[in-house]
């Protein structure tokens, strides 16, 4: 891992880890025994967007029980990120943990939930209006740098962090990088009109019937 170190889980909790201690600390896998686990099988993961100290990685993994049935599964984006020349782990976006049941069409309506929450935030993000973009957000809201993860505790201190002159957005292009039945991490690629751009990952979960984003990763790209 690299450290501080957050796990976002889209429609659920937010875990922070400062230390490694505090990581190794809360390890406990009694309650996953107890679900009849045996064995866990990751997917193939696959690079979403990189640069020289971060990168995005799609993955996941399945939960088998002794007689090799599936039991839970999950999907997750990894954003590694390179510190004094060492790669680890920095976050992880989760769609949430799932039974065996893979249901593609409740996945698919999840996906065009996110998809267009994350529009009206990056359309609000382009109108400089904070107060719009932070009613679009659960708090705390995440935001993962290299090296450093930010809580940002309420609306108006997210307010007051994207009202701050960010460029104007030329194009945009927002797709479902993952997707479960209350959760889905939704991969952005925007091209500022002053140059250059950003490629992003953001966790964006459904609770209490309300869609709300709950992480952001951006790698910018400057002029």
């Amino acid at each position: 891992m690299s450290y501080p170190h957050v796990r976002v889980a889209a429609a659920g909790e937010t875990e922070y880890f400062e230390l490694p201690r505090d990581y190794a600390g809360a390890a406990d896998w009694t309650a996953r025994v107890a679900t009849g686990w045996i064995r866990t099988a990751g997917r193939q993961p696959t690079r979403l967007h990189e640069s020289r100290d971060r990168v995005h990685l799609v993955g996941g993994w399945t939960r088998y029980n002794a007689r090799d049935e599936p039991i839970l599964w999950n999907r997750v984006t990894y954003i590694l990120t390179r510190l004094a020349g060492s790669w680890g782990v920095q976050a992880r976006f989760a769609v949430g943990a799932y039974d065996g049941r893979d249901d593609s069409a409740v996945a698919a309506a999840a996906a065009d939930s996110a998809i267009g929450q994350v529009r009206r935030y990056y359309d609000a993000l382009d109108r400089n209006d904070g107060k719009a973009c932070a009613e679009l957000c659960r708090f705390p809201m995440i935001e993962v740098g290299v090296g450093e993860v930010t809580r940002v505790e309420d609306g108006l201190q997210l307010a007051r962090r994207v009202s701050c002159g960010r460029p104007r957005i030329n194009g945009l292009t927002v797709t479902a990088a993952q997707s479960g039945a209350r959760g889905a991490i939704v991969a952005v690629t925007a091209e500022y009109a002053s140059g250059g751009g950003e490629r992003s990952v953001l966790a964006v979960g459904r609770k209490a019937e309300s869609w709300r984003i709950a992480g952001i990763s951006r790698m910018v790209k400057e002029a």
